[in-house]
């Protein structure tokens, strides 16, 4: 299979995935008990102003035209309207999602910081005692820098800290041991004991020869742990107050506010396709025999 063919492939089937994340998406939100215009409208609000609501948002049409209308809308790029806020939730995800998106990157590098070190040394030193058992951009960091405000940057790392933390820890274990399998593996190489046999530094060997190749086959699992993280970031984003998706996402659920919830759900699903699909290309382009061996 050649480059182009591979990304083709990969391209239908990110349109697959989220074409059945809106279908289950819409389906699961309209099957919530509940009235989204009651909740807008306040419980003392008459029939009248209820169902006048209803029919504003479209809600008094049946499931099959209201989801023609949201799939038409999703293709000319509109992700519909928050019922709880009447802003476009597009616009509403500009806002949140880069300090998701911050916090999830965060939490990524410092399991790679803990854990790839960690792999390193169990697979060194298997067997011991450390081997383990069997609003310019939205990003509050990147922001806080271009204005030259220290304060602002310490103060938003403050805040980052502990629920980058939280994350990092889910996948720091899944990338030790990733590591630590691939070392072991490396390590048993001929390539490896030669350059043993010519004197060359052990740590030499390990970094520049055993853990460049031990981390190619680790790319897919840094991949997915970027999508993971990306949706776990919700309940650790509600818990620390970090202003992203997460304390959004969970208020337009607790308002049945199907257009936001939709949307998050597309957006992040997409992020998780996109993120496995520069994954596969990057793998491929790491090592061409993968390409080579489905032939053509």
């Amino acid at each position: 299979m050649t480059f182009w063919s591979i990304l083709r492939q990969r391209c239908w089937g990110l349109v697959l995935v989220v074409a059945g994340v809106c279908v289950i998406t819409f389906i699961i939100s309209h099957l919530i008990p509940g009235d989204p215009a009651r909740l807008l409208a306040d419980d003392r609000a008459s029939d009248a102003i209820v169902e006048n609501i209803r029919q504003q948002l479209g809600l008094d049409q049946p499931l099959y035209v209201q989801f023609y209308r949201y799939v038409s809308d999703l293709f000319h790029g509109d992700l519909g309207t928050s019922i709880r806020t009447g802003r476009p939730v597009l616009e509403e995800l500009r806002i949140f999602f880069p300090a998701t998106l911050e916090l999830a990157f965060c939490a990524l590098l410092l399991a790679l910081l803990i854990g790839i070190p960690l792999g390193i040394l169990s697979a060194v030193w298997r067997n011991r005692w450390l081997d383990p058992p069997t609003h310019v951009t939205g990003f509050y960091l990147l922001d806080a820098l271009l204005e030259g405000n220290g304060e602002v940057f310490f103060n938003a790392l403050q805040h980052l800290i502990l629920p980058a933390l939280t994350l990092a820890f889910v996948h720091l274990g899944i990338v030790a041991r990733q590591i630590r399998s691939a070392m072991l593996e490396q390590l048993s190489e001929d390539y490896i004991r030669t350059a043993r046999a010519s004197g060359l530094p052990g740590w030499y060997i390990v970094l520049c020869y055993a853990l460049p190749n031990a981390l190619i086959p680790s790319i897919t699992v840094l991949g997915l742990a970027l999508g993971d993280l990306l949706y776990g970031a919700v309940l650790t984003e509600t818990v620390f107050a970090w202003p992203g998706m997460g304390a959004w996402v969970v208020t337009s659920i607790q308002a049945l506010d199907f257009p936001a919830v939709m949307g998050f759900a597309v957006v992040v699903s997409f992020a998780y396709v996109l993120v496995n699909l520069v994954v596969d290309l990057l793998y491929l382009w790491i090592d061409p025999r993968i390409g080579r061996g489905g032939g053509e």
